[in-house]
């Protein structure tokens, strides 16, 4: 479904609103016998509701009479049903969104509608002015479905017409009352509008579910009943709502339509507290969709589809009561040109023809007759057919040539847009066959083959593997000049070839070349064994071939042993046995092997340990001290045995025994160095080494004796710590052990922080008390301390923390400053409060003290003199009392600002205006502000020392206003000036061009020049010879016939422009030539002498004196000449 509707309206109104596509839930309304729920109305009980989600029922048919069957609704799901045409009213399963809180009532006096009325009334029916304010309303869920409409009602029975006649004088006698001033009340004859009943039990307040009708009551008593007649007045009012005549349809574009109908009120009947709201629906294909919901009597469908049909119909609401839908107007929307091609592709492309396809353009309502082909070679967009068809070949082309393309569809209408270009190219010539590919790195498994790139070309490399049998297969394709074969056999055979492909083709295959991997190095030998019997000193070992030859020959094998100082050769050859004699009895080999071939070595075969018998080995080396021993700790190594006995050494035993001679085990294991812990400070000691194998313990090695030195104190009990004043804290602690040395000295370290970094130290003595001074009030402090003797300083005791009270703040610092000719503005760094809330500052300027109001860092001062230093001290209070006093700080005001100069124009031209004005003292600086006419504020155009200043790129005739102010480096800048009023003058007009002047006659010439605006012009005229000028015209035409000219004569002409009194400059200067008078039958008038001009005086001398010269020369040269 296309098309949205935008109500028609003039302006003030609300802005157009129009709905999108929206596909809510669909109901469909069939007999109860066909619901498979029950009835959700319970007012109409012939009726339930159906959704598109639900289960379908078939077309029901019946032999009895039925109502007026509106035509079968199909769902989505391809499913029948029966819709009744009863328009009575039913609760909507969901309220509106976003209802307008009222709705503006139609003019009293409105023109009667130029169409008559339309719903059978007397009266004539009223249209609504376009220019008055629209509502717009949000289209409820049940309105907003793609269904047909409703069929209206174009017949009443009797009963019916009694109802309508009814409710149309209860409206009259409602309307005549209010006029009377008659109140109309719940207990008058008529009733006011009351609510008929609750639905789906609510009430009938502002904002419920509920329809009001109008009724009347029966009786003229206080008393009577105002239920009468409801149901025939819901029935009447709900007939009068169904009166509507069809839709008109105006106005048509392939995409747009006015929409127009009128108000079924009949004039002069009001309708109090009842607002109309008109639905248009717009059906496409059977399928309707509500595109409009509102107050207004037109509505603007936009988004149609050109050349298709539509139609519209009418519904209107009162509230809650929906009328029947009108009949519905049907129109089709023009057609238009077709839509623009998407750009047409090349499907064969050869050297001399091109193949072109596109799709189908999009008709817009009129068939497409033929489309347009252009083509571009170069020389621009040519057409070289018009094809019905969606296809076309171009030939008689050039080979590898650039061609653009473009298309069009063309129908009754006219033609569509072009199509975007399509660039393409003709095929070429293939390309000869390249050289063979050459072999640049091989190795066992791969081959790197290049070759040589002629121009855009890309490559296809082939492989055969003979062994395969598959011949030649591809192994690359692609631009590159350089490719590996990997995954190949070692020491193999393969053949490869080469061929070239542009876009013009596939070349032939180059010559075939042969390429062989290498071989690889074998793969290790089996591992050494023993054969036969070990002997003491001798033994023989054998080893198997290596499983993987490596594509070669096995050339030789090499048998290596170590007896622990390293392997050395033992056996080099092609056998695979080896004889080993010369061997040391207990101890241990170990022996490998390794083949090669002409590729290379294989790796180490290595074989397990094989050892001799074994004995306990020797005694250790005596220890010796790695470092000198410390308080409790001693740092000793050894050698191992010289003879291990055949077995390794398993582990040592390191013993000491001390001044008690108690003898005790300090270390197990392997190592040969050890340190010897929990020593006793300045004790001796004796340690010796044993050495332990498979077999047994070696004899004890020498005994080694050393001293212990002493170690410093143990660390005190955490200090005492007892505050003083919120300034100073006394500390106390005890001494602690000395450990074999007396205590030197104390040292006690102070911070604010717990971490070991921020210490510093406050005391250094031999004294176990301190006190310390200069501490910062209300704030936590950690003391620890540490002894020291001859050993070095001990560790360090618990930390201790202590508190100090609350005081009055410290001194502030950083006092800045701001001054003015008069002022003071200070400013300073908020001190330490001391654990109370700063309260105020107290300030001292000069001799005077003011209180600051707060705890702001700053004050100003007023009333000082200028240019005067002061001394500035501040304090800080709170509720301890008034801190320290800052240091003084010295702060001047400056000196009086300097006032404006006098300024005034000195020049003034038509695009720029001088400025001068009186010097003031020495350093100050001027700045020069100017405002335009279409300005809202000054701008600067000058800053800087000078006197005067030169303002350009103004307009002509233009006012300017200026002002000027001063400013110098301590007393600042000064006010401005008054505005200076100055208008540039008038520009004069430009430069003509030199005029252009055409021979007509033999006598005769045309002057012509370039015309300007608003300005005249004056020609002048002289002789060539003498370039004296005559004016010969004035005027404001562009041009001037110059007659009684003289033959032979040659003219200069020159042009100014005038405007408003101004003369532009002179023009350049047009030469004119007359020629040669015309040779006639008549004698020739004599021509008087002419007299030499000085210039052809002057000529006609320097010529004699210069044949003169030629003729002296020439003399002299056969004078000097010898005679033959």
């Amino acid at each position: 479904m296309v098309g949205v509707g935008v109500a028609e309206g003039g302006s003030g109104g609300a802005p157009d609103g129009y709905y999108g596509e929206y596909y809510p839930p669909e109901p469909y309304y069939v007999p109860p016998e066909m619901c498979a729920h029950p009835p959700q109305h319970p007012q109409h009980t012939h009726m339930c509701t159906m959704h598109a989600d639900y289960t379908g029922m078939p077309v029901v048919t019946s032999a009895t009479m039925m109502p007026q069957l509106m035509p079968p609704v199909m769902d989505e799901g391809m499913r029948h049903y029966l819709v009744h045409p009863h328009q009575h009213h039913h609760q909507p399963h969901h309220q509106p969104h976003h209802q307008p809180p009222h709705h503006q009532a139609p003019p009293l006096h409105q023109p009667p509608h130029p169409y008559g009325p339309t719903n059978g009334a007397s009266g004539p029916q009223h249209f609504y002015n376009p220019g008055y304010t629209t509502h717009y309303h949000h289209v409820p869920p049940h309105h907003m479905q793609h269904s047909p409409p409703p069929q209206p009602l174009y017949s009443k029975d009797e009963r019916t017409q009694r109802q309508y006649s009814k409710l149309k004088q209860k409206l009259e006698r409602k309307q005549n009352n209010r006029n009377n001033g008659t109140e109309i009340n719940s207990g008058a004859s008529t009733p006011s509008l009351s609510p008929r009943k609750e639905l789906n039990g609510r009430g009938g307040g502002s904002g419920g579910a509920s329809s009001g009708t109008w009724s009347e009551g029966e009786g003229s008593s206080a008393g009577a009943s105002i239920q009468g007649d409801d149901d025939n007045d819901t029935q009447a009012l709900l007939d009068l709502l169904s009166a509507t005549r069809t839709p008109q349809v105006s106005d048509m574009t392939p995409t747009t339509a006015l929409v127009q109908w009128n108000s079924p009120i009949p004039e002069g009947v009001t309708m109090p507290n009842v607002d109309l709201t008109y639905d248009l629906l717009l059906g496409d294909r059977g399928r309707y969709k509500a595109i409009y919901s509102g107050p207004s009597l037109s509505c603007r469908v936009r988004d149609l589809r050109p050349g298709c049909e539509y139609s519209v119909c009418l519904q209107i609401r009162a509230g809650e009561v929906i009328g029947a839908a009108s009949e519905a107007a049907i129109f089709r929307a023009p057609p238009a040109p077709p839509d623009q091609l998407p750009s047409a592709r090349v499907t064969q492309r050869q050297r001399t023809s091109l193949l072109l396809r596109w799709p189908t353009a999009t008709e817009n309502g009129a068939r497409v007759t033929h489309y347009i082909l252009e083509m571009d070679s170069g020389e621009g967009f040519a057409e070289i057919t018009r094809p019905r068809t969606r296809q076309h070949t171009v030939n008689n082309l050039r080979p590898q040539t650039r061609y653009r393309f473009r298309i069009a569809a063309v129908n009754e209408c006219g033609r569509g847009e072009w199509s975007e270009e399509t660039v393409v190219w003709t095929a070429g010539s293939p390309p000869p066959a390249p050289a063979p590919p050459l072999l640049s790195d091989p190795t066992t498994t791969a081959l790197k083959l290049n070759w040589d790139r002629r121009a855009d070309e890309e490559f296809t490399l082939q492989m055969d593997d003979a062994s395969r049998g598959h011949g030649f297969l591809p192994v690359y394709s692609g631009p590159d000049c350089t490719y590996v074969c990997e995954g190949l056999r070692r020491a193999t055979d393969y053949r490869f070839r080469l061929r070239c492909e542009t876009a013009d083709g596939q070349g032939p295959w180059s010559i075939e070349v042969t390429y062989t991997t290498l071989p690889e190095r074998p793969g290790p030998p089996g591992r050494p064994a023993i054969r036969g019997k070990v002997h003491s000193r001798a033994f023989r070992l054998k080893w198997e071939p290596p499983g993987d030859d490596g594509g070669a020959k096995i050339d030789s094998y090499t048998l290596e042993l170590d007896g622990g100082e390293g392997y050395r050769c033992t056996y080099q050859g092609t056998e695979r046995e080896a004889h080993c004699d010369r061997l040391s009895p207990g101890t241990s080999y170990r022996a490998r092997v390794r083949c090669a071939n002409v590729a290379g070595e294989s790796d180490w075969a290595v074989s397990d340990v094989l050892s001799t018998e074994a004995s306990i080995p020797g005694a250790c080396g005596a220890p010796e001290l790695v470092t000198e021993p410390r308080a409790t700790v001693a740092s000793v190594r050894w050698r191992p045995p010289e003879c291990t006995g055949g077995a390794p050494i398993a582990e040592y035993r390191v013993e000491i025994a001390g001044d008690d001679g108690v003898v005790r085990q300090a270390y197990t294991g392997s190592q040969v160095e050890y340190t010897v812990r929990d020593l006793i400070p300045g004790s001796q000691y004796r340690l010796w080494v044993t050495a332990c194998n498979a077999v047994g313990v070696s004899a004890p090695s020498p005994a080694l004796r050393f001293e212990t030195k002493a170690a410093p104190p143990d660390a005190p009990e955490p200090p005492v710590a007892t505050i003083e004043s919120p300034t100073s804290a006394r500390l106390e602690w005890i001494p602690p052990a000395s450990n074999g040395a007396p205590i030197v000295d104390y040292q006690v370290e102070m911070s604010g922080i717990n971490v070991d970094d921020s210490f510093t130290q406050v005391y250094r003595g031999t004294e176990t008390t301190y006190v310390v001074e200069n501490l910062t009030p209300f704030t936590p402090y950690f003391f620890r301390v540490c002894a020291t003797n001859a050993a070095g300083r001990g560790p360090w005791s618990g930390m201790k923390d202590a508190l100090t009270p609350r005081a009055p703040p410290a001194a502030p610092t950083g006092i800045r400053h701001e001054s003015t000719a008069d002022s003071l503005h200070l400013f300073w760094r908020v001190p330490a409060c001391h654990g109370a809330e700063i309260l105020s500052y107290r300030v001292k300027v000069g001799e005077e003290a003011f209180e600051s109001e707060g705890s702001t860092p700053e004050q100003l001062v007023e009333g000082l003199e200028p240019n005067t230093v002061y001394g500035v001290r501040v304090a800080a209070l709170n509720e301890l009392g008034l801190g320290e006093w800052s240091e003084e700080a010295r702060a001047g005001t400056r000196p009086r600002p300097p006032a404006p100069p006098r300024l005034r124009v000195a020049q003034a031209a038509h695009n720029h205006i001088r400025l001068e004005w009186a010097e003031a003292s020495e350093g100050v600086q001027y700045c020069v502000e100017m405002r335009a006419p279409d300005a809202r504020e000054f701008r600067p155009v000058y800053r800087g020392s000078a006197r005067a200043c030169k303002v350009k790129k103004l307009r002509e005739a233009t006012t300017y206003w200026f002002r000027i102010r001063a400013s110098e480096e301590r007393g600042g800048r000064g006010p401005w000036s008054a505005a200076v009023a100055s208008t540039t003058p008038s520009a004069p007009p430009p430069v003509p061009a030199s005029p252009s002047a055409t021979l007509t006659a033999p006598k005769v010439a045309l002057v012509a020049w370039e015309p300007l605006d608003d300005a005249e012009f004056v020609l002048q005229c002289a002789r060539a010879k003498d370039a004296v000028y005559k004016q010969i015209y004035s005027g404001t035409e562009t041009q001037f016939q110059l007659e009684d000219l003289e033959y032979s004569a040659e003219y200069l002409l020159r042009v100014c422009a005038v405007r408003n009194g101004l003369t532009s400059a002179w023009s350049g200067a047009t030469r004119l030539a007359v020629g040669a008078a015309p040779v006639g039958g008549r004698t020739r008038r004599p021509r008087p002498p002419r007299t030499l001009s000085p210039r052809q005086v002057a000529l006609v001398m320097a010529g004699g004196f210069l044949l003169l010269a030629v003729l002296v020369a020439v003399l002299v040269q056969r004078l000097v000449e010898p005679v033959p």
